[in-house]
């Protein structure tokens, strides 16, 4: 198992951890109403934003791959199923927050569009997407016998 990999995919679980954890903080204390890189507005899941879903998926990632790192256990299929089930979750939200208005509002929306504009979700996204890409080019590890 590639171990450089492996620690990217750790830091950037990290990264996700505190960047979900304030978006998921600060919708607690003071609800946005505009979208916003740290802010989490329309879209409701069984009572809570995307957020809290997000958050727990990345400390899920931050664990296995910390795992993996400081005792090599063999939880790669658990980091690749983790990975994937991020990104499609992300990946949904994202699409109901960015694609579908993109698609309704058709070049007005693209007349007002702006980065800072674009829902944590989507950012969240895009760590999911590159975890489960370095995830899925990791190898198990090979035991050989002497």
């Amino acid at each position: 198992m590639n171990l450089k990999i492996l620690k990217i995919i750790f830091y950037l679980s990290v990264t996700g951890v505190i960047f979900a954890a304030i978006v998921t903080i600060r919708q607690i204390i003071a609800p946005a109403t505009e979208p916003g890189i740290f802010s989490c507005v329309g879209l409701s899941i069984l009572g809570l934003t995307p957020c809290p879903y997000g958050l727990t998926l990345f400390i899920l990632l931050a664990i296995l791959s910390g795992l993996m790192l400081k005792k090599q256990t063999k939880l790669l299929i658990w980091l690749k199923l983790t990975a994937v089930i991020g990104v499609i979750f992300s990946g949904w939200v994202s699409w109901r927050e960015l694609c579908l208005p993109a698609i309704q509002k058709g070049p007005v929306f693209w007349e007002t569009f702006a980065l800072t504009r674009v829902s944590s979700c989507v950012w969240g996204f895009l760590i999911f997407l590159v975890i489960m890409l370095l995830a899925m080019y990791l190898k198990p590890m090979v035991h050989v016998n002497k």
